[in-house]
């Protein structure tokens, strides 16, 4: 038995089914009926513990329920199915089994029943929605506005662990909270008073030392407590918050939410009414954005800190591992590291109280910059101590979570020490937001160039680290790859043995604007020989049922299914970007290097120009007489200009895959034979193309990019060799969700921004666009590109220059007329906005053949 629920005179043993340690399913048998309906009971119980399914057996029979799923304003429920019948429908009690659990076969089974009706907020966003409206309210209403939001938050951690206190009876003779409110918007301020002196006194910590009510409106204080009581909208009868039964887990997850905005009233109104309170207005701004701090999903801190704990314990005679988390947010890694690490002592010893050592003893630190962050992080932390034995009185957070900068271990205190376990989601910001960044580039080595500011938490991790010590974060999946991540994978793989590498490639499992990826380390030894492999884990969805468990699975063995694909790579070396290819993968493209050549050896691969200016550069044309041109620039200004200076030319960012260029825009293009035309004569030459550059000589001037090329305030950033702009070539833009390239057959388009393929012989251009548009070669090009938004790819020479081009296709002309052909028709259909499907698959089944006749299998 996991626990008795009861109420009133019902009473119930309940077990909670557990997936990888995640709860998952309730299984509740009835002891005793009186007066409480048991399956109201149950289903209770399972929404506060945040459990979908239920399986609640009696005299009758057994009762499938759902806690958030409504029937007609009840709780969901099939029809109970008695005794004597059981047999006859074991498929819906096989669907509580693990793994049916996990594929959702209980949803599909269960809606043939019945369908639902209604559905119900889990307990974590009920809370934040009702205790928002407060929020407003006492915004509105305070006497003065200062700090009343900082008080609310204390105010609502002090209420979160008295109401658990209280429904977990933990302290005998605690007046409960709801005897302060007397009436619906009043309090007694001296019963408020005592509570709060016997809160200090019993449940210890600081979290009672300060009094946040005297701010704050009465009838706020009131109904934040009659809420937490009282939820809305739940069945059954005299339905109310049981805080015994909501794990720390999902009061930590509903303060995060809560604190995801903060609230700044505007300036009181003129008061118009005597009779009625002034009002504010109420302004709502994201700080998890703005700071670029991201709470991170329960899935990924019970696998990063699973994976790490139990890492560590794996080794020979463990001690109790130092954790810290030194941009701990909300705290929801510390806490999940204190789960994992406690199951492991208990089962040395059941009877010692180790969450206390763990605390008194400082082996769990947290460290962030935003102090309403470490205010959540010690309510996360004392939830989840409340749950241990005797846990009272809870023990003084103070020196286990401070305030402080993550990257200025000085600013840490007594926390400045070296760590076994370093876990956590640092913030995800761009350099540019960065302050301090020269005392940051004289402190990190990885600080240099278009360094990304996660890799500084990297490099801290790495520096208070211990040897042997464990590596658990959560990184921008860009790292792996990116040019400018170079030196902090050369520190990584320098430093340690990379266990394991998650990549949610273009998922994103929270709202952030990179995407993410996890990784795993363990620091090295001095002369200790490094690991030859290490595991990958690419997840293809995130749609799926209890990913914490498919992410340990995959940990474990090789995992191919619908949700991910995992499989063993080389263990990277150096700063090169990491191409982590399974075994399959890199025979294949061995074997590939032995009968091809690389594009770069039958074609230029260079950039397209860049001009530092586009409005200023690239017109439309409105009319010409073949010497003067009527035209129109970015900016909607007309001018008049020497047509010999208008070059044909297009954007990258409009080229798309199948498409011929004709282009209708034109590059002033103030060069001849790759050199720029100097001011004297434009001057005497094309003195209309002169007084144009004239007129906008101080914007051009401001050209930053220009500056770094001692350029003449009217020349082009990048502009490119003549040769190549005016050859028959394919383009392709920067990004794009596949290879894309379109042709410019006549080579008359000079390309702006993207990478152009010219081919040394133009015969093949054709054939050429057919096979690099392949998806055999686009599944090839997408093992060394980095992968953005939307599943766009990134296309520059680098990740182009390599394709391999096939034997067949440089010897066999059949083969590259067959390609030819199918290009042909792509071309027309593109142009007829017709679904290219069956002409791909025919290109894709012609290359496929081509490899698989030299023995290739591919990987896709």
């Amino acid at each position: 038995m996991d626990r008795r629920v009861t109420r009133g005179g019902t009473e119930l043993d309940t077990t909670r089914g557990l997936v990888a340690g995640q709860p998952a399913a309730l299984f509740a048998v009835v002891k005793h009926r009186n007066g409480y309906d048991p399956l109201d009971s149950a289903a209770l119980f399972g929404y506060h513990s945040a459990l979908d399914w239920g399986l609640v057996g009696d005299d009758e029979g057994l009762t499938v329920f759902n806690t958030h799923w409504l029937k007609e304003n009840d709780w969901y429920k099939v029809p109970t199915i008695p005794w004597d019948e059981v047999g006859a429908n074991r498929s819906v009690f096989e669907a509580f089994a693990p793994e049916a659990i996990r594929s959702r076969d209980l949803q599909r089974i269960s809606a043939r029943w019945v369908e639902p009706t209604d559905f119900l907020m889990p307990v974590d966003a009920a809370l934040v929605n009702r205790l928002d409206r407060w929020r407003d309210e006492a915004l509105k209403y305070s006497g003065t506005a200062n700090r009343v939001d900082d008080l609310l938050q204390v105010f609502y951690a002090q209420m979160f662990v008295l109401r658990t206190v209280e429904d977990r009876h933990l302290i005998d003779g605690l007046e409960p909270m709801s005897s302060i409110v007397p009436a619906h918007d009043k309090i007694d301020r001296q019963k408020w008073q005592t509570l709060q002196n016997a809160a200090r006194e019993k449940i210890g910590s600081d979290l009672f030392d300060q009094d946040v009510t005297t701010q704050i409106p009465d009838h706020v204080l009131a109904g934040v407590i009659r809420d937490l009581y009282k939820p809305y909208g739940l069945p059954g009868r005299a339905a109310k918050y049981d805080f015994s039964w909501i794990d720390a887990d999902v009061l930590g997850l509903a303060y995060e939410k809560y604190l995801a905005t903060v609230l700044q009233p505007t300036s009181l109104p003129v008061q118009v009414d005597l009779f009625l309170p002034p009002e504010r207005g109420v302004e709502r701004h994201s700080v998890r954005k703005a700071a670029g701090a991201y709470y991170t999903p329960k899935y990924v801190t019970n696998y990063l800190s699973t994976r790490c704990v139990d890492e560590f314990f794996a080794q020979p005679e463990a001690h109790i591992p130092r954790v810290i988390d030194f941009a701990c947010g909300s705290g929801s890694f510390l806490v999940a590291a204190v789960d994992k690490i406690l199951r492991h002592l208990k089962a040395r010893d059941a009877s010692k109280p180790w969450a206390k050592e763990l605390i008194e003893e400082g082996y769990i630190a947290g460290v962030d910059v935003d102090a309403t962050a470490v205010t959540a992080a010690r309510l996360h932390l004392w939830q989840r101590l409340l749950e241990e034995p005797e846990a009272l009185p809870l023990p003084n957070l103070t020196n286990v979570v401070v305030k402080g900068d993550g990257l200025d271990r000085k600013t840490w205190g007594h926390l400045d020490r070296q760590y076994d376990i370093v876990l956590g989601n640092p913030p995800f910001l761009a350099t540019a937001m960065v302050p301090g960044r020269e005392q940051l580039e004289a402190n990190f080595g990885t600080a240099t160039g278009r360094y990304d500011f996660s890799s500084l938490f990297i490099e801290q991790a790495l520096q208070v680290l211990n040897e042997k010590g464990l590596l658990g974060l959560v990184i921008p999946n860009r790292i792996f790859k990116n040019k400018s991540a170079s030196s902090v994978r050369a520190m990584l793989t320098s430093a340690t043995d990379i266990l394991s590498i998650v990549d949610f490639g273009t998922n994103r499992p929270f709202d952030a604007d990179a995407y993410v990826g996890c990784i795993i380390a363990r620091k090295l030894e001095p002369d200790q020989v490094h690991a030859e492999k290490l595991k990958v884990v690419e997840l293809l969805t995130l749609d799926a049922e209890f990913l914490t468990a498919t992410l340990l699975d995959a940990d474990r063995d090789k995992t191919d299914s619908a949700v991910l694909r995992s499989y063993t790579a080389r263990h990277p070396r150096g700063g090169q970007p990491w191409h982590l290819l399974s075994a399959a993968e890199e025979i294949a493209r061995i074997q590939i290097e032995e009968f091809s050549v690389a594009l770069d050896s039958i074609s230029s691969i260079p950039q397209g120009i860049r001009t530092g200016a586009n409005d200023f550069f690239f017109f439309d044309v409105q009319s010409s007489d073949g010497k003067l041109s009527k035209v129109v620039n970015g900016l909607g200004e007309s001018a008049v200009l020497e047509a010999e200076l208008l070059e044909p030319s297009v954007y990258g960012s409009r080229v798309g895959r199948y498409q011929v260029i004709r282009p209708e825009t034109r590059l002033l293009y103030p060069y001849r034979n790759n050199v720029a035309l100097s001011e004297g004569e434009l001057q005497a030459n094309y003195p209309h193309t002169w007084a144009y550059f004239s007129r906008n000589r101080e914007l051009l001037s401001s050209r930053a990019s220009l500056k770094k090329t001692n350029g003449r305030f009217y020349e082009l950033v990048w502009p490119r060799d003549e040769r190549w702009l005016r050859s028959p070539k394919l383009l392709i833009r920067d990004l794009a969700p596949q290879t894309a390239f379109a042709v410019d057959i006549t080579g008359e388009v000079f390309l702006v921004s993207g990478t152009a393929v010219v081919p040394e012989d133009p015969e093949v251009i054709m054939p050429l666009m057919a096979y690099l548009n392949s998806g055999v070669i686009d599944a090839l090009v997408r093992q060394t590109t980095s992968q953005f938004r939307g599943n766009f790819q990134k296309f520059e020479p680098q990740h182009i220059q390599n394709i391999p081009i096939i034997d067949r296709f440089l010897e066999d002309e059949n083969f590259q007329g067959q390609l030819a052909e199918l290009s042909d028709r792509a071309i027309r259909l593109k142009a007829a906005d017709q679904t290219l499907l069956d002409v791909e698959v025919e290109i894709d089944a012609l290359i496929a053949m081509a490899f698989s006749q030299r023995g290739v299998n591919l990987v896709r």
